[in-house]
């Protein structure tokens, strides 16, 4: 049978040095929404203040929440410190907020995550949440958890 060399296996061979987002130890950066918030419109945002760090490799992202509006989605995206979109939808594009969740849900579908896309962030990102497809409810209980290796 034939075996095939991983990326890492091949620099490993090549005698590099494998990056800490390569190996090392999984983190997770946990966004919450407030206890109590007005509801969200479409388009609005909410800063988070969690930062996940330049170099970093974004792993996967679970979700939990409560019961929300009809048709509320929400994206989570990264930005720079200074407010500048990196992309409104890495992490998540439209995941569904309906329906109370009983157990943590995988929705990692954004453009940094989904189908096995390989990207290192190449600045430090706030991570930001964009409600969507309906109002995000007022005091409605989100919880993102956000793994990565850095």
């Amino acid at each position: 049978m034939a075996e095939v060399n991983s990326a890492q296996s091949a620099k490993i061979a090549a005698g590099t040095k494998l990056k800490t987002n390569e190996q090392g130890a999984v983190m997770v950066a946990n966004v919450t929404t407030p206890a109590t918030f007005t509801q969200l419109a479409i388009g609005d945002t909410m800063a988070t203040g969690v930062y996940i760090p330049k170099g970093a490799r974004i792993l996967n992202v679970l979700k939990n929440h409560g019961t929300g509006t009809a048709a509320s989605t929400a994206n989570v995206g990264l930005r720079k410190r200074d407010g500048t979109v990196v992309d409104a939808t890495a992490i998540c594009s439209a995941t569904a907020l309906t329906t109370a969740t009983t157990t943590s849900l995988e929705c990692g579908n954004g453009t940094y995550v989904a189908a096995g896309v390989d990207t290192v962030l190449d600045d430090e990102c706030e991570v930001y949440i964009t409600a969507n497809g309906a109002v995000l409810a007022a005091d409605q209980n989100v919880r993102f958890s956000i793994f990565y290796t850095a």
